[in-house]
């Protein structure tokens, strides 16, 4: 078993580490030319579109290619799950892609993140309507089989326990924050909560929160065009109806929160609650996230007391967007040092002396993401040798489609709003927002 999971894990780290590779190279030659153009070539074509039941798709369109990468994105995560529930989605991601036709590693994976998750299938212009009849497949849900049940408990929690191991539990660690911020709970029982889980239960809860039509993309990346992919799309998806819906917002807790949880790990999640991305301001928090990621992996004293260390604005739940900060603290380390160095690296931008040209690139950079497509081949010609054509279409294309599904019509506009984003905006939204009177804690360790 714990061959498979680490063979599942590779399988869906390639996907990731391949999009950090991609979007780095990106950045790299957005700066080279000065221009915010690719370097080689014309990058490829997309285009969107919402069928009558309201499933959204976005067609990447790249000339010549002989792959296509098919995505779903569901508004499902364990952010947003319910009371005594923690972890279900993650479960249900794994009996979704796993129930009923048996397919490869190589041909289909999916990924859980903290507030949606993603079903994912790799092929060719040769079998890419196969890939979309494997995606019907699991929009339309099929029932799930207690054997299948009990090997998909077995295999998500055995990534709680590799994830802790590694230092890199901040997934987690957002399950475990809304069983405490979300519904009060101070304990977060990750791996129990799926051991209790009946087989009427999960199907149930699936049943109930994944295909949630209006808020659900389906992204096709490769050598599809749109007009071929249009019309065969509407065939297959838009008679399609679900009564799922998005779980129904609760009262917070927020404040000083210590959590246990069942992962043999430490983390400490600080949060606090924003505006949406379609108000003024959130380009400023989206910036000042990516700028204090940036500072944490090069701060040589906070590496000394913890793992993997994120910030973001982009955690939103029923009730809300949140701006979070999001550390695994190492087994020698205090919760209370690793908080003070958190807090320390937001003193300087709450003081205004964030350095405007590191601002603007950020910004620059982040606007680049949200409205441009870079040509396959300028990432290729400065690619590591592991990664493939295949690897790189995809990831150009996942991009765009977590882009579509996170800020539909709005992601335009909020790109041309970081484009201009200055070291002013971050100091006020620093000072408006972050400040300490308005951050909840939940220092989260083994019971």
């Amino acid at each position: 078993m714990l061959q498979h999971l680490a063979d599942r894990r590779m399988a869906k780290e390639s996907v990731n580490m391949a999009t950090r590779k991609a979007c780095i190279i990106l950045s790299i030659g957005t700066m080279l030319t000065g221009t915010g153009q690719p370097i080689l070539g014309s990058p490829p074509v997309a285009n969107s579109f919402t069928l009558a039941n309201g499933i959204r798709a976005t067609c990447v369109y790249i000339a010549d290619s002989k792959n296509v990468s098919i995505f779903s994105f569901f508004p499902m995560g364990p952010a947003c799950d319910g009371p005594g529930q923690a972890q279900w989605s993650h479960l249900v991601e794994h009996l979704v892609i796993r129930t009923g036709k048996s397919l490869s590693y190589k041909q289909a994976n999916a990924e859980t993140l903290p507030d949606h998750l993603r079903l994912d299938f790799y092929g060719s212009v040769e079998n890419w309507q196969q890939g979309l009849d494997h995606h019907l497949r699991w929009i339309r849900g099929e029932a799930f089989t207690q054997e299948v049940l009990q090997a998909q408990k077995n295999h998500v929690n055995a990534e709680c326990d590799i994830v802790a191991q590694r230092l890199a539990t901040h997934k987690f660690a957002m399950a475990a924050w809304a069983q405490c911020y979300r519904h009060g709970r101070n304990h977060a029982a990750l791996k129990g909560d799926v051991d209790k889980v009946t087989l009427s239960e999960v199907q149930k809860y699936r049943d109930a929160h994944l295909a949630v039509l209006d808020r659900l993309l389906i992204c096709v990346v490769g050598g599809v065009d749109v007009d071929t992919l249009k019309p065969i799309m509407t065939e297959k998806f838009a008679a399609i109806e679900s009564e799922a819906k998005t779980p129904a917002p609760v009262e917070l807790h927020p404040g000083h929160h210590e959590v246990t949880w069942d992962l043999n790990a430490r983390h400490l999640v600080l949060t606090w609650p924003i505006p949406d991305f379609n108000k003024r301001h959130y380009s400023g928090l989206m910036a000042t996230g990516h700028l204090l990621t940036v500072k944490f992996f090069s701060e040589p004293k906070l590496k000394k007391l913890a793992g993997m260390v994120f910030a973001g604005a982009d955690l939103m739940t029923p009730e809300g967007s949140f701006f979070y900060i999001s550390a695994s603290v190492r087994p020698e380390a205090s919760f209370e040092n690793v908080c003070k160095r958190l807090q320390e690296q937001l003193a300087p931008l709450r003081s205004g002396s964030a350095n405007p040209m590191e601002v603007t690139m950020i910004g620059q950079q982040l606007c680049y993401q949200l409205t441009k497509l870079t040509d396959p081949a300028a990432v290729m010609a400065q690619a590591p040798a592991n990664m493939t054509e295949a690897m790189v279409e995809a990831n150009i294309g996942l991009q765009r489609g977590m882009h579509d599904f996170r800020y539909g019509r709005h992601r335009s506009s909020l790109g041309k709003s970081l484009a201009t984003v200055t070291a002013e905006q971050v100091r006020h939204v620093v000072r408006q927002y972050l400040r300490a009177n308005k951050c909840s804690t939940c220092a989260i360790r083994p019971k």
